[in-house]
């Protein structure tokens, strides 16, 4: 999650300034596009939401989890946070791609999965010495040893080596991993997409069909198994983003009352199957799953399915517009705006609020208030953080006026 604001102005300049006849095949977009100011700002506020659900869902056992998408549907936050993911990574790089800058797209992906794989490395290592500590203090085994946190204590040397290498990840702290080799694979994806946005979405398929036929996946080490976000399976959700983003950037996503009705009545079935037929069928939501593909861990067809199905539902009724006009969207819109240090902090928000929920014995009081109060937390840090790169703005702005030249060069452009 990482749209910034100066790659959304680059990507709006860019396409402004290349027209239809430089770009190739069906890469080709119309330069005379409406700006998109709008439709990032929507992408924010959806960012925003996104980290929100993310947090309460990672502080289990607290009331308001039940509220998330993931308790009336098939797919959940984590659908969300990849497909907008591959979607902003088309707004930011794909323009500059476009108008030739191909060295430089891949160098942005490459500094961007580096930089992910810092602050992964970074969280894991916190995560551990907060859970370790609080184990010490409290005595609660469960602290030390659920969620894959017991192979880091018992065996650190190893647990270390599979943290660097990324095949060994703990519970909750096991997404950015799968966004470091995505950001990786944007890059052939973004140029294929600039060949032919077919091409990249097809040989994303068969990617994703191969895995799934021979049920390979990444494997975990030192604790054998698999990771739980396989990146073979999720990046067909990556790529249908890049492909949204490239191909109707700038544009509305056409209607098809075929493709609508279908969605809806997808969704529908979803709701009554994940919620066992509204209480009045249990085992219903267990039965399905022998029937229905909803596996997480490769990224099922039930559950994508189900996402691509809300997120068209909800762009053909333009639900973000309207969210965006709702009080308070605009903490949303500024959370989304600086998603990776948000998304940072709370992370390490949700493991505090497992080990006050472990001490507490699970108090419902504790978990709605810690998570409310966890919430306010991120805005307020998402505010601090906008204000500092304002003023950093600023100072930079101020500097370059105080330059011999730079005065008298934006006058002569004003005239």
């Amino acid at each position: 999650m990482h749209l910034e604001t100066s790659d959304v102005t680059g990507a709006r300049g860019l396409a402004a300034a290349v027209p239809p006849a430089e770009m190739p095949g069906e890469a080709r977009l119309q330069a005379d596009a409406p700006p998109a100011t709008r439709r990032v700002e929507t992408i924010d506020m959806w960012r925003g939401l996104v980290l929100v659900v993310i947090f309460i869902n990672h502080v289990p056992g607290n009331l308001l989890e039940h509220l998330t998408m993931k308790n009336f549907g098939f797919s959940d936050s984590a659908e969300a946070f990849v497909f907008v993911s591959g979607l902003a990574v088309a707004l930011a790089y794909f323009p500059k791609l476009n108008a030739g800058d191909w060295f430089g797209t891949a160098r942005r992906c490459v500094k961007r999965a580096v930089k992910l794989y810092g602050v992964h490395l970074l969280l894991t290592l916190a995560a551990l010495v907060m859970f370790g500590q609080a184990f010490l203090a409290t005595g609660i085994t469960e602290l030390a040893t659920n969620h894959g946190r017991d192979i880091s204590f018992m065996e650190p040397a190893r647990a270390l080596a599979g943290l660097v290498l990324l095949s060994h990840q703990i519970g909750y702290f096991n997404i950015l991993p799968l966004y470091i080799l995505l950001m990786l694979v944007a890059i052939p994806l973004l140029m294929l997409a600039w060949v032919r946005p077919a091409l990249a979405l097809a040989i994303s398929i068969a990617i994703y069909a191969w895995s799934r036929l021979t049920d390979f996946g990444l494997p975990t080490w030192p604790v054998e198994g698999r990771w739980f976000f396989d990146p073979l399976g999720w990046q067909l959700l990556f790529t249908i983003g890049i492909v949204c983003g490239v191909v109707w950037r700038g544009r509305k996503l056409p209607f098809s009352p075929t493709l609508f009705g279908l969605s809806v009545a997808w969704l529908l079935a979803s709701l009554v199957i994940v919620t066992n037929g509204f209480g009045q069928f249990p085992g219903l939501y267990d039965g399905a799953r022998a029937f229905v593909d909803l596996s997480k861990t490769d990224l099922g067809l039930g559950r994508m399915f189900h996402f691509l199905a809300l997120a068209y539902v909800l762009s053909q009724m333009r639900v973000g517009e309207a969210i965006l006009r709702l009080p308070g969207a605009d903490k949303l819109t500024l959370m989304g705006r600086h998603g990776l240090a948000v998304f940072a902090a709370g992370s390490l928000a949700s493991a505090l609020g497992q080990i006050l929920l472990a001490v507490s014995h699970g108090s419902p009081i504790v978990g709605v208030v810690y998570v409310v109060a966890g919430i306010v937390g991120l805005v307020a840090f998402a505010s601090c953080l906008e204000w500092f790169s304002t003023a950093r703005s600023q100072r930079a702005s101020a500097r370059q006026s105080h330059v011999p030249g730079r005065a008298s060069q934006r006058n002569g452009a004003g005239v």
